[in-house]
């Protein structure tokens, strides 16, 4: 049965500026986007505004949209908490009529109730519920929702049914052409092949496959004209190392030395992308690269690449998998039963399509 209440938000016309608070991770902020471009769909007249933190931010501004963007640090200690009172002060002069919380942190429901946004719509969780105007019940338990459905159901709850659920990140010309020059510098002629790979996930060794197994995949995949680049971020520069210390051949090693915003552009010249559940497999999806992702303690059902040019290797038969955990106990068994040739046939074949 229709809510009411949110039925008639959704239908309100003082809805003419609204917040979107985005996800803190490049990967969610992803999963973000046919929520933002609901909005716009929903509210055809409305002002779209996204609050990100600023790596975050980059990706929002990359893309080929209307849509405003306004960038903030988090800060620290006793600093986020003065960053959070300033930014809601500042927010309060822009006097927004609703704010879509996709984080589901208490900070985020704060930092709108300090704003003054009259409608906060947001899922209750954290202990905020009572700083929303409009509180979901929180499903991150239930099985076999995709993260992308989730958000979803926020905007889902205001009657935005039609909504396409696959994310789409077309980038904007200039930020094609950064890729474009980028190439060019590093020798990458652009009748060569280029293979993308990110070794690294920022949530931990479980979701890592192994350098020398990557390592060896490129080996397999070598051949004249096909080029490889290793892309990811700071503190990953050791992974790189080890793939490049394991290989014949020479790689082309970004790790730690791009901005956001190089890396989509690269991602989007690749023609095969290899790596992890991570937030760049996202956006390799969204920018509809060939790709072939590995899943070792998360679960696909939940954030498996929305591509239907995606291979996803999991190995399902492992009994302890999805765990969910940042370390393991079982001596990742998951990963050592993704084997490099299932990993390199794969890659092959979609390299020959």
């Amino acid at each position: 049965m229709e809510n009411p209440t949110l039925s008639t938000l959704a239908k309100a016309n003082v809805n003419k500026r609204i917040l979107i608070v985005a996800p803190n991770w490049i990967g969610d902020a992803v999963l973000s986007l046919p929520v933002v471009d609901g909005c716009g769909q929903l509210w055809q007249e409305a002002e779209l505004t996204v609050l990100a933190r600023t790596r975050v931010a980059e990706l929002f501004e990359a893309r080929e949209s209307d849509v405003r963007v306004l960038e903030y640090e988090r800060g620290n200690g006793p600093q986020r908490l003065s960053n959070l009172m300033a930014l809601g002060r500042s927010l309060r002069r822009e006097r927004f009529d609703l704010a879509i919380l996709l984080p589901n942190s208490l900070g985020s429901a704060v930092m709108t109730r300090l704003a003054g946004i009259p409608q906060r719509l947001g899922y209750s969780t954290d202990g905020r519920g009572w700083l929303l105007t409009q509180r979901l019940e929180d499903r991150r338990k239930e099985r076999g929702l995709h993260q992308v459905d989730y958000y979803l159901g926020l905007i889902h709850s205001l009657g935005a049914y039609q909504v396409d659920r696959i994310p789409q990140l077309k980038l904007r010309a200039k930020i094609t052409d950064r890729a474009m020059a980028l190439m060019e510098g590093l020798g990458i002629d652009k009748n060569e092949l280029l293979i993308g790979v990110h070794p690294g996930a920022a949530y931990g060794e479980t979701k890592r496959w192994f350098p020398e197994r990557f390592a060896a995949v490129l080996e397999r995949l070598h051949r004249s004209g096909r080029r490889f680049l290793l892309l990811g971020g700071t503190g990953e520069e050791p992974l790189a190392e080890q793939i490049s210390a394991e290989m014949d051949h020479p790689v082309i090693n970004l790790i730690g030395k791009t901005t956001v915003a190089e890396v989509l552009a690269l991602i989007g010249q690749c023609s095969l992308f290899l790596s992890n559940d991570s937030g760049l497999m996202h956006v390799a999806a969204a920018l509809n690269i060939p790709q072939v992702a590995l899943f070792g303690s998360t679960d696909p059902q939940k954030t498996a690449p929305l591509n239907n040019r995606a291979v996803v290797i999991h190995p399902e038969h492992v009994g302890c998998t999805p765990c969910f955990k940042r370390s393991c106990p079982e001596d990742l068994e998951c990963m050592k039963a993704i084997t490099v040739d299932e990993v390199a046939t794969a890659a092959e074949q979609l390299l020959t399509v």
